[in-house]
């Protein structure tokens, strides 16, 4: 099972839709924060409402220990609180042959941070699994 490791300040990224049932799409990047991250998915804050189904690819960029990194996936669970506006979601990475996203242990998640780290389970939040 991955250890879950926050940072002390969140690290901040960007999504965009990649592709929607196989087709790739022109969209926007949005900014979002990043709040917890594994060797096999993380989890982050967005103001947007974004679609929950295998058919959608994301692409995520963010910068960890001053390396740019871009990582695809899909938005595998959206937990949200009653009247706020901020939409957690839980982001699973694509790890493929054709593209190259080094396979870690846990224990090395940390090291890479470069930063503090706890270890804390996942806040408790309405859960909108598909």
């Amino acid at each position: 099972m991955p250890k879950t490791l926050i940072s002390e300040q969140p690290l901040l990224g960007k999504i965009a839709i990649y592709q929607v049932e196989g087709r790739i799409v022109d969209s926007k990047l949005s900014s979002i924060i990043i709040i917890e991250i594994t060797t096999r998915s993380l989890s982050f804050i967005s103001q947007l409402k974004f679609p929950l189904a295998q058919s959608v690819i994301y692409q995520l960029r963010t910068t960890i220990a001053g390396n740019d990194i871009e990582l695809y996936g899909t938005i595998i669970q959206s937990m949200s609180r009653m009247g706020s506006n901020a939409h957690h979601y839980q982001f699973e990475f694509i790890m493929n042959s054709s593209r190259f996203i080094p396979l870690l242990d846990d224990d090395e998640v940390p090291r890479l941070l470069n930063k503090k780290v706890s270890i804390l389970p996942m806040r408790s939040y309405k859960d909108e699994r598909r």
